[in-house]
């Protein structure tokens, strides 16, 4: 009896001890699956909040860079219209220089890319016809580039025309074309290449032209010797 209560005893204490750990197995699955959706929460709200933190980079981004090509548009139009402005500005003005530079015998003053340095000048005169007939060299020098060569004329027949560089290269300027501008009284020599500063030519003009009666240029008169007037004529200049 003894022996069979000592095994009902444990018998009933294996029992029991199979009982708790059936309980506490449940308990301890029910905490990992407690934790494990903890977790999968945690993770969840993580993700999500990566996924709104990175919508809300990329809407200031794309703010940032509208606000910014905006920004740059307004300079590049400002920009644009300043340089239009300008632009046309500088081309009204280099439009004026160019016509005033291209044109330099539209104004009273000779234009002071050419400086004149020596003048040699020889002159026939035919008293019998009133007429005249001269050749004139004239070394100058260069100041500015220049293709245009503009002399102070008035009433003469230009022949010919020679313009000669000091450089060593035989042979005379090719000329484009050459002109009176009555207006202005002067003569217009158009080379075919420009002139170089600080360089030395030579330009050779022959001419001829009638004695007038006006007291202008070469000119003409009579006098009278004691009470008689003799056809008698000097050449004057003035």
């Amino acid at each position: 009896m003894g022996i069979e209560d000592a095994s009902m005893r444990n018998g009933r204490a294996l029992s029991d001890q199979w009982a708790d750990s059936v309980v506490v197995r449940p308990r301890t699955t029910e905490q990992h699956i407690t934790v494990h959706k903890r977790l999968v929460l945690g993770f969840a709200i993580s993700i999500l909040t990566l996924i709104i933190v990175t919508a809300i980079a990329i809407t200031l981004s794309v703010s940032f860079e509208r606000c910014a090509a905006e920004s740059s548009g307004a300079l590049a139009a400002n920009s644009t219209s300043n340089s239009k402005w300008k632009q046309s500005r500088d081309g009204n003005i280099s439009q004026r220089d160019s016509e005033d530079g291209q044109q330099p015998w539209r104004h009273l003053r000779l234009p002071a890319t050419l400086r004149p340095r020596h003048y040699d000048l020889r002159l026939s005169v035919y008293m019998e016809n009133f007429t005249f007939s001269g050749e004139v060299n004239i070394e100058f020098e260069c100041v500015h580039s220049t293709k245009l060569i503009v002399l102070h004329t008035d009433r003469l027949e230009v022949e010919k025309v020679l313009v000669y560089s000091d450089s060593k290269k035989a042979g005379a300027m090719r000329i484009q074309r050459r002109f009176h501008y009555q207006p202005k009284q002067v003569y217009v020599i158009a080379l075919h290449r420009e002139m170089k500063p600080l360089r030395t030519y030579k330009i050779n003009i022959t001419f001829h032209a009638h004695i007038e009666h006006e007291l202008l240029g070469f000119f003409r008169s009579s006098y009278v010797l004691n009470g008689e007037r003799r056809d008698r004529f000097h050449g004057h200049t003035s």
